[in-house]
């Protein structure tokens, strides 16, 4: 029997299902276009799509609480039947079509939980997180998260799997989401990638707190970025311009091919840096233009994102300039700004940002509960009250509370963390005094900024004096600190080092600062508003200067002990450490600059950058901005930073001003001596680097063993083992098969040898390449074992493309496929186009013999991707080529399966089809090949 509840389906209200409660959320796949296509047939396929759903909820004791659209909700006090019901209503839908021939896909995703109840629905982060599952899913897929998964698992059927799919971000969800997808037979099997922000290209951070819905400020925001190519958020300092910023860039996300990244203006200070910030971003280095300006626009100029711009309002006149240019050169780019204030240029379009509305009255108590300011205030109460409720005994004083405050969410926040020691009564009571001085003064239009002042005076005048300064001091941090890192700072006259953990805790109880946890531990950061209070603090108390020294002297110190750890088991963590601590990085040599530290400038950049791996790319601070400083040619760090700033470069793919760095830095040593000799392993590994990108892999492979003997008399046995996988894997692509073989073998030795897990996965990684012609059976082994665990971490640029090609070796093609589309993403980012070549040539063979037409096109692309003009004077190389391979003779897989897919595609369709074939991707732009390609890949995996 279905059972059915009475808001649109009829069923009791006393049938819900409470306490743990697992939800099934369905939806239609690509329902708006087939809407528009077809509305008559799609309304009959809808009908028997509900039909068939109703039907197998009820056959598994569910409860169809409702319709979501095209899809539905349904919850069971059973997981094991939650996930039942999902495979039979997918086998069930399966046999529906929506016009005679086209079969119906729907998403399915479940998760358990204690949700609220309210009348005849349910609410809360566990119904929550149910839908935003559904939403990564794909049509025909039904997934679900860790905690279903371990209460349904022992009862499901042996025919049924839990595949493992590993950690997602969710849209506007505080923690990641380890994540299954349910196989069973009669369910599709292959599926792209689940669409989670770790899915699409950007920066967008992790929430932290649950985001308060705004549906239809949201929607006005959508709107007007289909309208105009800048929109401004303004509004007072606290009133959720950045979160809600954030909000709709994540949903955006996926629209937009180059995704969605944000450049956090807070840390900036001096208007002529806002262009290193956008830089920054995008980890452009010295990329060939005369001016970072140059450099960004190019970079820009035909990629297809949404930017946005976090706190303008102390740069507007900078920011104005910045955004014009881009506005005017870079036609697919859109910029969401948040700023107390337009920025004034063409074509901008503003919008303010209100505050929270709260309910008009406490008679409701329904619509008290779920006005948007009293959803907020409950939420984080929460944090300090899991108990809290809104019932009729606080309804009153919790609207005035609301009211008050100004519906302003950092006020509201701050409140919260009061409720924990009073009532919402009391803290109205405690409000009174300050909010009738700021009512007799509002006559301007910054009565809200003075009223949000005002509960951050009243937190700040609750804290002792301790923390109190703490809370200044905290000030020079940008974005966010761990706990040794806040001792460092924190800690002097009159303040004890054991004084900041007890004063830290007390602060983050406030919430004055907040607590995040992570993969790199408990981090801590202040809200910009609340940063900018307790810079102003810092400034009276004269300390200024004297802690930002601190910060970098501190900072200098984390990145040698972060070193020391690179050179052991702690490999992957330290790594993760320097990442997370980049903008601190940044902001230490800022200071150092500021004030003409050329001393402390250098060793910043120098720690930062003192060992060389895929992780560092992210870490490390770019080298050029200390080169110039008065004083620095003649500092012993001197030849390090110019050999850090040509590496720099290399990973741009700018040749010419790497070999410039690089002939400078030669020049450094030879006058200043290079004791370490650090300088002269980042050369030698530049040098590998470019001959890679010129195609030369036997160079390559050189210059990597030049740096492997190098290391091995230095003692680095971190660099050692690296550099002997790297020339391994270029010997493997010169079909050196026995150099490469016993290099790799000596990599993996050394990397088991000391316990170095990110070196060990780029050696088994290696030998797995160097195996794959006379192996492929350990080949194949060795890329599924324990060290390539951690090769998603740390495995990026060249080594993805690597791992591409040992699938081609293996003539693996739903393999090749499936490792393609990361591998893509990565080096279009860079960009790098010799591998962004490779790949287009060996996913066009993965496909020739299902779709000889795709290939050809694919081919014409990979031809336009290898002629891509990099650098200046590239062309020259490239201007003598009459073929479609590569200047420098290769003897790899590469050329092997190119004539192969030639072969192929001429048999199969004629040598005058393949040309114009070849001829229609050719003309593609290079983005827009790249995006061809991608969408190749998610349609043979759709397919299969």
């Amino acid at each position: 029997m279905v059972h059915w509840h009475t808001n649109g389906w009829g069923m009791p209200v006393d049938e819900l299902p409470t306490g743990t409660v697992t939800f099934l959320f369905t939806d239609l796949e690509r329902s708006t276009r087939r809407w528009e296509e077809d509305p008559d047939a799609m309304r009959r396929a809808l009908a028997r799509h509900d039909e068939a759903l109703a039907g197998v909820i009820g056959l598994h004791d569910g409860y169809l609480v409702k319709s979501t659209g095209d899809g539905v909700m349904a919850a069971f006090a059973i997981a094991a039947e939650a996930v039942e019901a999902a495979i039979d209503g997918q086998r069930a839908i399966d046999q529906l079509l929506v016009d005679g021939d086209t079969p119906l896909r729907v998403r399915m995703g479940l998760h358990t939980g204690t949700p609220e109840v309210r009348g005849a629905d349910y609410f809360g982060p566990t119904v929550n997180r149910a839908a935003r599952l559904m939403g990564v899913a794909h049509g025909g897929q039904v997934v679900t998260s860790q905690t279903t998964a371990n209460l349904a698992g022992p009862a499901l059927d042996a025919s049924v799997a839990l595949v493992d799919l590993g950690e997602h971000r969710l849209r506007d969800l505080t923690e990641p989401e380890h994540v299954f997808e349910v196989r069973a037979p009669g369910l599709r099997a292959k599926f792209p990638p689940l669409s989670s922000m770790d899915a699409f290209p950007g920066n967008l951070p992790l929430q932290v707190s649950t985001y308060v819905a705004r549906d239809q400020l949201q929607q006005r925001v959508t709107q007007a970025l289909t309208q105009a190519r800048v929109v401004t958020l303004t509004g007072v300092g606290g009133v959720g311009k950045t979160r809600l910023a954030l909000q709709v860039a994540a949903d955006l996300q996926p629209t937009f091919r180059e995704g969605a990244w944000i450049v956090e203006l807070a840390p900036v200070r001096d208007p002529e840096r806002v262009w290193d910030a956008v830089a920054s971003v995008f980890r452009l280095r010295a990329a060939g233009g005369p001016t970072v300006e140059d450099d960004v626009v190019e970079f820009l100029r035909t990629r297809q994102l949404l930017m946005v711009m976090d706190n303008c309002e102390h740069l507007v006149d900078a920011c104005a300039e910045v955004v014009e240019v881009l506005e005017r050169q870079c036609p697919e780019l859109v910029v969401l700004a948040t700023s107390r204030e337009g920025l004034g240029v063409d074509g901008e379009q503003d919008l303010v940002v209100p505050t929270l509305a709260g309910p008009e009255d406490s008679t409701d108590l329904g619509l008290v509960a779920t006005s948007e300011a009293v959803t907020l205030l409950v939420d984080r109460a929460r944090r300090v009250d899991p108990d809290f409720v809104v019932d009729a005994d606080n309804a009153t004083a919790i609207v005035e509370l609301c009211r008050r405050l100004d519906g302003m969410p950092l006020a509201i926040e701050l409140a919260a963390a009061q409720l924990v020691m009073m009532t919402p009564s009391e803290l109205v009571r405690r409000l009174d005094h300050r909010f009738e001085v700021l009512t007799q003064t509002r006559r301007r239009s910054e009565e809200r900024h003075q009223t949000l002042r005002a509960v951050i005076d009243w937190s700040y005048a609750l804290c002792t004096p301790t923390e109190q300064r703490l809370l200044a001091r905290l000030a020079v941090f940008a974005g966010g600190w761990s706990l040794e890192s806040a001792e460092a700072v924190g800690a002097d006259d009159p303040t004890a080092a054991g004084e900041v953990f007890p004063a830290l805790r007390s602060l983050v109880a406030k919430s004055l600062v907040i607590a995040e946890h992570g993969t790199t531990g408990t981090r801590y950061r202040l809200l910009e508003c609340i940063r900018e209070y307790a810079e102003e603090r810092l400034a009276e108390l004269g300390e200024t200067d004297s802690r930002r020294r601190v910060h970098a002297e501190q900072f200098v110190a984390f990145e040698m002990a972060a070193f020391t750890d690179m050179c052991g088991p702690l490999q992957i963590e330290a790594g993760q450490r320097l990442i997370a601590e980049r903008e601190n990085l940044l902001a230490a040599v800022s200071f150092a600059i500021d004030a003409g530290d050329v001393d402390l400038a250098l060793r910043v950049v120098a720690a930062a950058s003192d060992w060389v791996g895929s992780q560092a790319t992210e870490a490390r601070v770019p080298a050029g901005l200390v080169l110039d400083l008065e004083g620095a040619t003649d500092h012993h760090l001197y030849p390090w930073c110019l050999a850090l700033a040509a590496q720099q470069a290399v990973q741009t793919g700018d040749e010419e001003q790497a070999t410039r760095l690089s002939t400078e830095a030669h020049a450094a040593i030879g006058r200043l001596g290079d004791p370490g000799r650090n300088a002269e392993q980042v050369l030698v590994s530049s040098e590998a680097v470019m001959a890679y990108a010129r195609g030369d892999t036997h160079a390559g492979a050189d210059w990597m063993y030049r740096g492997s003997e190098l290391a091995r008399d230095r003692g680095d046995v971190v660099n050692r083992a690296d550099a002997l996988a790297g020339a391994a894997s270029f010997h493997a692509m010169h079909g050196e098969t026995a150099t490469a073989i016993s290099l790799a073998t000596e990599a993996v030795d050394i990397a088991e040898e000391h316990g170095l897990p990110r070196s060990l996965a780029l050696a088994t990684s290696a030998l797995a390449g160097a195996l794959t012609d006379d192996d492929p059976a350990r080949a194949r082994q060795l890329l599924t074992s324990p060290a390539m665990d951690v090769a998603r971490d740390v495995l990026q640029g060249a080594m993805t493309t690597q791992l591409v090609i040992m699938t081609a070796k293996l003539g693996d093609w739903p393999e090749l496929l499936e490792r393609a589309r990361p591998a893509m993403k990565l080096v279009h980012w860079v960009p790098t186009w010799p591998l962004v070549s490779v790949l287009h040539t060996l996913i066009a063979r993965a496909i020739a013999d299902t779709d000889p037409e795709t290939a050809a096109r694919l081919r014409g692309a990979a031809r336009t991707a290898f002629l891509t003009k990099l650098t200046p004077g590239s062309e020259r190389r490239q201007e003598t080529s009459t073929s479609d391979a590569p200047p420098v003779r290769r003897t790899d897989i590469v050329t092997i399966r190119r004539r192969e897919t030639a072969a192929i595609l001429e048999e199969a369709l004629g040598r005058e089809r393949v040309r114009e074939l070849q001829s229609e991707g050719a003309a593609l732009g290079r983005d827009e090949a790249v995006a061809y390609t991608l969408g190749v890949i998610d349609e043979v995996s759709a397919r299969s």
